[in-house]
């Protein structure tokens, strides 16, 4: 694609990720003299979201990374938070921070067999379940599992997000409380998929896009987005890390 041709983009997904990806995207874009003219559809499941790549009803999707998504779409493989997504904070039910103050290591966290509440399509499934941590996922709109963690009425005990995520989310959930001492690490970051029908965007990212990153321009706007990750009550560079392995597939 010649330098100055006007690259298009459609987006979907929560508000937070579509401001954060279309940031990086049209300063990635601009290293290349690209115009950038962004259409943003709002938010949609994200198991509808990879059926709307997969058909070119969007541009790109930032998930993390597994082999089906790999066989679907066309990946690049650029860490795109800066390694935030892959730190993860507990939304617990308001009232149980002492269940979880004991907790020192995965071992004791393993323990306790609380269930975890995630969107069927989550990459962090195949995590927890091969740290023998017990999942429980459903169909649909993942943001049900919000009331489902605060009601405690289904057997689900927690809800893991993502740092920069949390940050985000824990002032418009007052029926939860953010989990005031662990952080759940493990080595993937999300990275960018593009939609199989827009292969002449995926050539030009992969070119692009790993400038970004060596820039540090990546690492910049990630920081910068999401800098409620160090303040309270998030507060991540205080907390007890838990190291989770990845699965052997991945």
């Amino acid at each position: 694609m010649q330098a100055s041709t006007a690259v298009q983009l459609t987006l979907g997904g929560t508000t937070e990720s579509v401001v954060y990806i279309r940031q990086v995207l049209e300063q990635t874009l601009e290293l290349g003299a690209h115009p950038v003219s962004v259409r943003e559809l709002g938010y949609l499941p994200t198991t509808r979201l990879e059926l709307m790549l997969q058909r070119g009803d969007i541009s790109v999707l930032f998930l993390g990374p597994t082999a089906e998504r790999d066989q679907k779409f066309l990946p690049v493989r650029v860490d795109m938070t800066d390694n935030l997504v892959n730190k993860r904070i507990l939304f617990i039910p308001r009232g149980s921070q002492a269940l979880y103050d004991p907790v020192q290591n995965l071992e004791d966290f393993r323990a306790l067999q609380y269930v975890a509440g995630m969107g069927k399509a989550w990459a962090d499934s195949a995590i927890w379940k091969a740290n023998g941590l017990p999942v429980a996922t459903i169909d649909g709109d993942w943001k049900r599992l919000y009331r489902m963690v605060a009601s405690q009425s289904r057997r689900i005990d927690y809800l893991p997000r993502g740092a920069h995520e949390i940050a985000l989310e824990w002032m418009q959930h007052a029926d939860l409380e953010v989990e005031q001492n662990l952080a759940f690490t493990y080595t993937q970051d999300h990275i960018l998929y593009v939609s199989p029908a827009r292969p002449e965007l995926h050539l030009l990212l992969q070119e692009l896009l790993p400038q970004a990153e060596r820039m540090g321009l990546i690492s910049r706007l990630a920081r910068a987005y999401y800098h409620q990750v160090f303040e309270p009550p998030i507060n991540l560079q205080q907390r007890r890390v838990i190291r989770l392995e990845m699965p052997a597939s991945s």
